[in-house]
């Protein structure tokens, strides 16, 4: 990492401690300061509840928690699944699934850099849930810096995967809420 870089990264920590109600982020070389509204919190806690009702263990279930990417901008996903065992510092190597929950219209940093964030670093699945257009966009097989599959699903739909540990995840959108 550079100088910038850990500069970006301890103004973001600064501010986190003492802003309350953003989401705050390196995304490139801008801090990004987002509002979480109600639809982005109440959809994290549906998403949480529902992996957790997969039998995954609420230790592997984060939010907004920094996971470490060398080289990059470490990356907090609104929610994420890790390895079991995994503990404290966590890095992309445990990452098993990155869940994101756009949080503007035209949200670049969703569909376009941590897409390619993600992909570079092998995570095996990341999921887009965009509650503007009411869809869903589950992107798995990560080439280079994209997604070899997406498949598409619109609020109402389950969204199903399996993890590399094995375990199948289930996520019911139907009580998904939507934003203008």
């Amino acid at each position: 990492m550079t100088v910038q870089d850990d500069f970006l990264r301890e103004t973001v920590e600064l501010a986190a401690s003492v802003i309350e109600g953003f989401k705050i982020e390196v995304v490139g070389d801008r801090i990004i300061m987002t509002p979480q509204s109600s639809v982005q919190s109440w959809t994290i806690r549906r998403v949480q509840n529902a992996i957790e009702a997969c039998g995954i263990t609420e230790e592997r279930i984060l939010s907004d928690v920094l996971i470490q990417f060398p080289g990059e901008p470490p990356r907090c996903p609104d929610v994420a699944i890790v390895d079991e065992g995994a503990d404290g510092t966590y890095d992309y190597e445990g990452l098993l699934a990155a869940i994101e929950i756009v949080s503007s219209k035209h949200d670049r940093n969703d569909y376009a850099i941590k897409v390619q964030q993600y992909a570079h670093f092998r995570v095996p699945i990341y999921l887009i849930i965009d509650p503007f257009r009411g869809q869903c966009s589950l992107l798995t097989e990560p080439v280079d810096d994209s997604y070899a599959s997406c498949e598409e699903y619109k609020y109402g739909d389950t969204i199903t995967f399996r993890l590399r540990d094995g375990r199948s995840i289930e996520i019911p959108t139907h009580t998904f809420k939507r934003r203008n």
